[in-house]
Order: C-alpha cells, then structure tokens, then sequence
C-alpha cells in the first residue's frame, strides 16, 4: 500500500494497517435545490430510459463532492484515513421549499501503513479505458500548465480533485505573477493551491522563493499554512518576513509545534537594537541631550516608543509589535492547553 495514500473504509479497522491515533469524528453536508432534479421529475415516465443515467449522475456528483469535502477535513487534522465512513441522503423542507442533503462522517485517524508495502503490487495487470483516458488528461494537463497556458475551469476541476503535487511550484510562480497584475487567473489558482494538504504545500512554499514573492506569504496567511519550524528558520534570513508569517493560522497545533513556537518567542524577546539612545549635542551651543535615534537616524525624544518614522528602537512598527504580542498570547495559551 502507498505510504502516502489516504484510505476511506466503512469498516472500524483496516487489515494490516493497525491505527496509531484516533482524532475525532468529522462529518460534511452538502446541500441543493431540488430543482436540480426538475428535469428528472417532469419526465418521470422516462426513469428507466435515458433519464435514469442523468439522475445517477448528479446523485453522484453530490456524493463525491461532500466525500471530498469530508476527506479535506480529515487531511487538515493530521489524518491518513477515514474509518466508519457512512452516508445519509435527507429532503429538507420548510417554507414551500425543499432542499436535497447529502450528509457524510467517518472518524478521521492515522494509521500505520507496513514497512514493506511495494507499489507494484498494487498494479493491476490490465487497465480500462476511463483509467486511461483519465491518465491523457492528466498529463495533458501538466505539460500544457508547464508551457505556460493558462488554466480552464475544466483543468481546476481535475485537479481538485486529482492533485498534482509536481506541479505546485509552477503553480505557485503563477500565480505570483498573476497576483501582482491582478490577472482574472489569481483566483483560479488561488483555488487550486487553497486545496493541497498541508504536508504537501509547506516544503515548497516556503523555500528561499518566499522573500521574493509576496502572494507565498499571502497563501500561507489564507490558507492556514503555518508552520513554526519553517518561521524559525526564516528569522535568521529575514526577520520582518518572519514576524509578517506569525500571523498565519494552522488547523491544528502539535507538541512539537508548541516547542518550535517557543523557540521563535525566545528569538522575539532576544532581538537586538537596531537604534540607540545616545547623548546629542543641540547646536553649536546647545547643551547635550539624550536623544533616541532610529536605525534610519532620525533623533527622537528619548522616551519616544517610536520614532517618527514608525519604528521602534529594535526597529519595529506598530503593527509588527501587535502581531508579536498577539503571537505570544497564543502560545501561552497552547501551551497551558497541550502541556500537562
């Protein structure tokens, strides 16, 4: 079995997969007009003709959005696999209206694949032509996002659903340059980006690549990809970068998480003075006078926080020391909540 692969089961065990950790049960709810079943409804007579396949159809289109939705969720909590996995189908009705459900759960773990697992084999001796066709599409969709054409609703909608993760770089830089120009695509592969796992988008997002393209930092805040060991090594390169980063929200915080954030407070509370207090002669002859003086040289009253210039002595702004606070805050309290 692949050690990356992420299994759905119905059952509460998978055979040769024992279950490391149990985090919770997740659900999702997918709803709709029934309207979108008006045609099905006024044709009635045609169930068992051609009508039939259409209805299935968009039955099965609901389902596989919400089991999609479900399994997101479990991905963003650290999961591997999703065990009790039930479906429910429900009409709401209120108000001369009617709406179609399609409710999902399961409980989202993480389970131990064998060390010994071969992809080989799990490769099948013969292969149908939906496999096929679906392989053209995906490489045919890889080579043309890789030559520069832009991408269609069609291609998001594959991806989606079929992620691609060799392609995250590239889409990444182009989404920067459209990011930048405020191209029509930004949100396209906002989207696209938006939905590949954490541990998937980290390694990448956060290379060296990071300093030089502002939407990195904006996906990272958008969608909830921090990562405190990455920040911690991004104080050394950049530390305005860094704390911009601090801002930035994870769906779930581990031990390990709590002591790389500590690691980063204790940069915070160890910052040096970029500027100085210093005594400054006022004139030819004007008395000496303390004086704060920016990292850029600006003189300051010396009991001024900030200079008139917007930063401070360690050469911080405003903001800057609201994001280090509010950072502080939510580690104190991570850590009375994971620590015993």
């Amino acid at each position: 079995m692949k050690q990356n692969a992420f299994l759905i089961s119905t059952t509460n065990n998978i055979e040769g997969c024992p279950i490391k950790k149990y985090i919770g049960a997740i659900c999702s709810n997918i709803v709709i007009g029934t309207n979108v079943f008006s045609d099905f409804a006024a044709s009635f007579t045609d169930f068992f003709g051609g009508r039939s396949d259409s209805y299935k159809r968009k039955l099965e289109i609901i389902y596989d959005e919400a089991s999609k939705e479900l399994k997101q969720k479990a991905i963003n909590v650290g999961a591997n696999c999703i065990i009790g996995f039930k479906v429910d189908f429900d009409e709401i009705s209120g108000k001369d209206k009617s709406m179609f459900m399609v409710s999902v759960s399961g409980t989202a773990c993480v389970i131990d694949y064998p060390e010994n697992a071969n992809d080989n084999e799990f490769k099948s001796e013969i292969i149908n032509q939906s496999d096929l066709d679906k392989e053209i599409y995906r490489r045919t969709i890889i080579d043309s996002i890789n030559n520069g054409i832009a991408i269609s609703e069609d291609w998001i909608e594959f991806l989606l659903e079929n992620p691609q993760v060799e392609i995250i770089s590239k889409l990444l830089k182009k989404h920067s340059s459209c990011y930048t120009a405020y191209d029509e695509e930004a949100p396209k592969l906002e989207k696209l980006l938006l939905s590949y796992p954490k541990d998937k988008l980290i390694p990448i997002i956060y290379s060296d690549e990071l300093f030089e393209h502002k939407s990195y930092r904006y996906i990272i805040t958008k969608g909830k990809y921090f990562d405190a060991k990455s920040i911690l090594r991004i104080f050394d390169i950049d530390i305005h970068v860094a704390i911009f980063l601090l801002e930035a929200k994870s769906d779930y915080y581990t031990k390990e998480d709590l002591s790389y954030m500590k690691q980063i407070v204790d940069k915070l509370d160890h910052m040096p003075d970029t500027g100085k207090i210093e005594s400054v002669k006022g004139g030819l002859l004007g008395k000496e006078q303390m004086r704060f003086i920016c990292e850029k040289g600006h003189k300051n009253n010396p009991d001024a926080e900030f200079c008139s210039c917007g930063i401070n002595i360690k050469g911080l702004t405003k903001e800057e020391v609201n994001i280090i606070n509010n950072f502080k805050f939510r580690v104190k309290t991570l850590e009375e909540l994971l620590m015993p």
